[in-house]
């Protein structure tokens, strides 16, 4: 029986070496949320996500297909864009 591989072991995490030469593994980001999640959180389309990400307006981790999202890293990312203001006339005012 195959034992379940921990957190702390994982092999495709690279090892780093500290100062001392000993192995540290890198810290593990917070919970990646998917892109239902981050859609529902952010009350913003998911095909506005997806642009965000071929634009890389916003960070996220892809692996293979899968997009995942680190919910505190996009919101500290979206703070720095302008709002887009599309309530008035229907234009953009940036």
């Amino acid at each position: 029986m195959k034992r379940p591989m921990s957190i702390t072991a994982a092999p495709f995490l690279p090892r780093l070496s500290g100062a001392d030469g000993s192995s540290v593994q890198p810290a593990i980001p917070s919970t990646l949320i998917d892109i239902n999640e981050l859609s529902r959180r952010l009350r913003v389309a998911k095909g506005t996500l997806y642009n965000w990400v071929y634009l890389r307006r916003i960070p996220f981790v892809k692996a293979g297909r899968c997009v995942r999202f680190d919910y505190q890293k996009v919101l500290e990312t979206l703070r720095q864009y302008p709002i887009i203001d599309t309530s008035a006339s229907g234009r953009r005012i940036i």
